[in-house]
């Protein structure tokens, strides 16, 4: 029951401070007010019931209160009234000063470096970092000679492999990137097993541990790193294969960029392993020696980017045989763009170093310059994949083509949304921010706000694009070719499928709601209220459906009309009086292109009534007149016979529905006897076939003495009448003049 008591007794003393250390000191009146624990109990009681206590609870209530006093201090640290603060252009001032002052300090320490430096190498060599030197450089020789040995018989057995990559030359982008790709696992798999050989004999051979450690470090960064690196710059670039490279670039850039890249990652790895001698030998020069490494290594970057700059543009344009102007601004701006980001990177990395802060280190900034300095790289091979994934152009004619390059654009587009995503969160996990999970606890508000606008405005543009994609996918599937017609031939051809007619106005209609969605939701994250901006539009739309009532009639004639499939683009139609072919078709009008050229614009509400010309079938009879004593019988024979071969012609069997033939008699007049004949076709189909009857009727007649009747004068004499040559001249004019003469009113 004691212990029990002593427990409870501590616990309240535990929380009678716990409280005092959180609730903020009360004013000198109020604590003249508040009752205090006697005396005896705060000095003599606590005194005897601390002494009555077992040495476990002594050490818990010393720890306890030991660590409610380090809350107290860090309260107090936290509570500096705010007035004491410096302000931001103070800090701004300070933290440029230290920024200055440390730079400064580096160069100052420029001999200590130099003698740091051969002090360490020095210590090396005598032996005072990994023992004797000897035994160091034979561990050395030993890991590279066993890796090398099993590299050289790994190639050995895979040398009819790389025998057969030497001597062939792809002839496709699928057998280039298989090839290339074989090439870079046979490099690579070499490697692997050259580093896991090498591990292997280090940890069986090697008793040292502190040899076994140099050695291991030395051989990783002097001679793997330069090695990976080169097979990797092998496999995008091919320096000595022009025809296996992967990137749009001439054999100088290539030779150049794999050239430079390799010696620079060779100076990064000896730095690397130097920078390990000098903190083995105790030497205080390791932020010296990693400021003008990283000096050394950013001004090469940034070298080597300034002499390739017109290769890089050359790599980011790629194989684009018409680049957008986007395109174009993009390639000739990112080679300077990658020089100042490296120079800001750089400043940025010195300024935290400066500042006390860890998270933006030399190879976490290293790592970034990687990502941003190949980001063309990855843009082009981004579009060497969507040229294979596109699907392949659908129909044929000037809408499917513009479709399919649209369709292209759009996956280009979501492609390079999407890495430039992958290379915003590689750059913030590099830092240490995991931008997926920022706004959660600790986050401030404005962090979590950004993020979530710029999540809002890629969600936007992704379904503004996937629309897109979608609406260019449908048109190219469901527009019909543009036949090749003659420049005499008539309008009145089949139109487009319904889809393809309303595919626009659901376009239109989708991209609007997209854009005002975005944006709404953007403000919103902004911190600007969206509700009076909701009843505006609502205010606004009922002033316009009261104030524009004929604009509200031809809208909703307009949908009625599109619901009942009245017409669809392309048709031939006539709207009440207005003739002509349908090219565009609005929310309130439509634009008709007239037989003669002109255009018509036509608001749905204007129409009492329409016709379409162009709808399933199109009937054409043809008339011609021939002599009263023509065979009528062998005429219609004719007719048959001319629609059979027709029916047989490659140009128009698949569009006739029903082959020309005659129909009789159709009429007589004054000059002969009218025979009528007719066929079928698909819209639009008919002015090539009519041609093609007209020929070969005429072509029919004249084989078989069968005339096209006129308009004649048969002037009869009696039989004894006996007339020269210029008498019988002055007959026919006077009979021809009698004839064309107008007849006389009312005659």
């Amino acid at each position: 029951m004691t212990g029990v008591w002593k427990t409870t007794v501590t616990a309240c003393i535990a929380l009678l401070c716990l409280v005092q250390v959180i609730l903020p000191p009360a004013p000198a009146s109020a604590q003249s007010s508040t009752s205090t624990l006697p005396a005896p109990l705060q000095q003599e009681a606590m005194e005897k019931l601390v002494s009555d206590l077992d040495p476990q609870q002594v050490k818990a209530l010393t720890d306890l209160m030991t660590l409610l006093q380090q809350g107290a201090e860090a309260k107090g640290q936290t509570a500096t009234p705010a007035e004491n603060r410096p302000g931001i252009f103070e800090q701004v001032e300070t933290a440029l000063d230290n920024l200055g002052l440390a730079i400064a300090g580096y160069f100052l320490n420029l001999p200590a470096l130099l003698t740091g430096l051969v002090t360490g190498i020095g210590d090396l060599l005598a032996g005072k970092i990994a023992g004797p030197f000897h035994i160091l450089a034979g561990a050395i020789a030993l890991l590279l000679a066993a890796g090398f040995i099993a590299e050289f018989l790994v190639n050995r057995l895979a040398a009819s492999r790389r025998a057969s990559l030497r001597s062939h030359s792809p002839t496709s982008l699928y057998e280039t990137v298989k090839m290339v790709s074989t090439r870079a696992g046979l490099d690579l798999g070499g490697l692997i097993v050259f580093a896991v050989v090498a591990l292997v004999v280090g940890r069986i051979f090697l008793v040292d541990p502190q040899v076994k450690t140099v050695a291991f470090q030395a051989v990783f960064w002097i001679v793997f790193l330069p090695r990976l690196i080169a097979a990797l710059l092998r496999f995008a670039l091919a320096p000595h294969r022009p025809e296996l490279r992967l990137v749009t670039a001439d054999d100088h850039t290539a030779k150049s960029l794999y050239r430079n890249f390799t010696m620079l990652f060779a100076f990064v790895g000896i730095s690397f392993f130097l920078g390990i001698v000098i903190r083995d030998a105790g030497e205080t020069i390791g932020e010296t020696f990693r400021f003008f490494v990283s000096f050394a290594v950013n001004a090469w970057i940034v070298a080597v980017l300034w002499k390739a700059r017109r290769g890089l543009t050359n790599i980011i344009l790629g194989d684009e045989k018409e680049p957008t102007s986007g395109l174009e601004r993009m390639a000739s701006f990112w080679p300077y763009f990658s020089m100042a980001f490296i120079v800001f990177n750089w400043l940025l990395v010195q300024f935290s170093v400066s500042m006390g802060i860890e998270t933006l280190t030399a190879t976490r900034s290293f790592a970034v310059i990687i990502l941003v300095v190949f980001a063309p790289f990855l843009d082009t091979m981004a579009r060497g994949i969507v040229s294979h994934i596109i699907p392949p152009k659908q129909g044929e004619g000037p809408v499917a083509e513009a479709a399919h390059r649209q369709s292209r654009h759009s996956y280009v587009r979501i492609a390079r949304v999407a890495l430039v995503a992958f290379l915003i969160l590689a750059i913030g996990r590099i830092y240490g921010l995991n931008l997926l999970a920022i706004g959660g606890d600790g986050e401030t508000t404005v962090a979590r706000h950004t993020v979530i606008l710029l999540l809002i405005l890629a969600a936007g543009y992704l379904a503004w694009e996937i629309i897109n994609l979608w609406v260019a996918h449908q048109l190219a599937k469901d527009s019909p070719p543009v036949a090749n017609e003659d420049d005499d031939a008539e309008m009145g051809g089949a139109g487009k499928s319904r889809l393809a007619t309303i595919l626009p106005l659901i376009r239109v209609i989708s991209q609007i709601t997209i854009l005002t969605l975005t944006v709404l939701l953007a403000l919103s994250q902004l911190g600007v209220n969206i509700t009076p901006l909701l009843a505006g539009a609502g205010v606004i739309g009922l002033a316009v459906g009261f104030g524009a009532q004929t604009l509200v009639r031809d809208v909703v004639s307009g949908i009625f009309f599109l619901m009942d499939d009245a017409f669809r683009l392309g048709e031939f139609i006539d709207a009440d009086g207005t003739m002509g072919s349908i090219e565009k078709i609005s929310i309130r009008s439509l634009q008709l292109r007239g037989t003669r050229g002109a255009v018509h614009i036509v608001p749905y509400g204007e129409i009492p009534k329409l016709t379409n010309l162009s709808r399933d079938w199109v009937i054409m009879k043809l008339k011609f007149t021939v002599p009263f004593d023509t065979d009528v019988e062998k005429v219609r024979k004719l007719f048959k016979k001319i629609g059979q071969e027709i029916m047989e012609m490659d140009e128009f069997k698949d569009d006739i529905l029903a082959p020309f033939k005659g129909q009789g008699v159709a009429d007589v007049d004054d000059v002969g006897i009218v025979v009528r004949g007719k066929f079928t076709t698909k819209p639009g189909k008919q002015f090539g076939m009519r041609k093609e009857i007209y020929k070969r009727v005429q072509q029919a007649f004249e084989e078989n003495g069968i005339q096209f009747a006129r308009k004649e004068v048969r002037v009869h004499m009696p039989d004894n009448t006996k007339l020269d040559n210029e008498q019988k001249q002055q007959i026919a004019a006077a009979a021809a003049e009698s004839v064309s003469a107008p007849k006389p009113a009312g005659g």
